[in-house]
């Protein structure tokens, strides 16, 4: 059984002390680790405001979705491979809050680190995954636990 600490690396979020600190934990514990992008879904109801507002078809913005975190985790891994750190890379579709629950469902995970947000895109889908993420913490939902890294 390989122990896997697990960094969240998502467009336009802060990574270095992310990955720092997810490096180090799993130095303290002997385990792999790994760099999560998630290229998200869109829902219904987004799906209908692009249509709607007539931004873009759906699949053209899941693909640019798509490359933008790809492109994202190489420049992570590019990162650790001139610090020499040695990572794996896993890619999830989904829902951040859905991702991570899947994520820390893996025996194999023990810790996942997100980075904190630092722009206003990102506020409110972030803090609604740590508020999520803390009330199953107390319910004993979630088998390892999620932590926030500050990385400004």
């Amino acid at each position: 059984m390989d122990k896997k600490i697990v960094v969240l690396v998502h467009p336009g979020l802060p990574y270095r002390k992310t990955i720092k600190y997810g490096c180090d934990r799993a130095r303290e514990i002997n385990a792999k680790l790994t760099l999560l992008a998630i290229i998200p879904e869109m829902n219904e109801t987004e799906r209908m405001s692009l249509a709607v507002h007539e931004f873009a078809p759906y699949t053209t913005i899941s693909r640019n979705m798509e490359n933008e975190a790809i492109e994202f985790l190489d420049r992570a891994v590019q990162y650790c491979l001139d610090s020499n750190m040695t990572v794996e890379t896993l890619v999830e579709r989904g829902s951040l809050e859905d991702v991570i629950k899947r994520t820390a469902g893996n025996a194999n995970i023990k810790l996942i680190v997100m980075p904190t947000a630092t722009q206003k895109k990102h506020h409110s889908s972030f803090l609604d995954a740590i508020s999520q993420f803390a009330h199953n913490m107390l319910d004993h939902e979630l088998r390892c636990p999620v932590v926030t890294v500050v990385a400004t």
